[in-house]
């Protein structure tokens, strides 16, 4: 099992509790999970490649992911997924 952490106005739209343990060994595979129980959040969360969204920052027991690793990046038991909006400014 591992924990998903979700922003709260994402958890809200979905009906998702914000902290989600869930089965899964890839995060593609953890993003296809959470779209298999809340229809629609993984095209919130993805783009059609299966990179995730620039609005979001994704980080897999505390490293940031970047976008040539996220759909095959391994989850090990018991890690913390962290999903963020990306901060950004000027």
């Amino acid at each position: 099992m591992i924990t998903v952490h979700l922003p709260g106005d994402l958890a809200d739209k979905f009906g998702v509790p914000r902290h989600l343990p869930l089965a899964a060994d890839t995060v593609g595979e953890m993003v296809s999970v959470l779209d298999e129980r809340y229809p629609g959040i993984g095209h919130w969360l993805t783009e059609v490649d299966g990179s995730f969204r620039r609005h979001l920052s994704v980080f897999v027991a505390g490293r940031r992911l970047e976008d040539s690793e996220d759909a095959k990046r391994p989850l090990d038991e018991g890690a913390d997924v962290w999903v963020m909006r990306a901060v950004s400014g000027g």
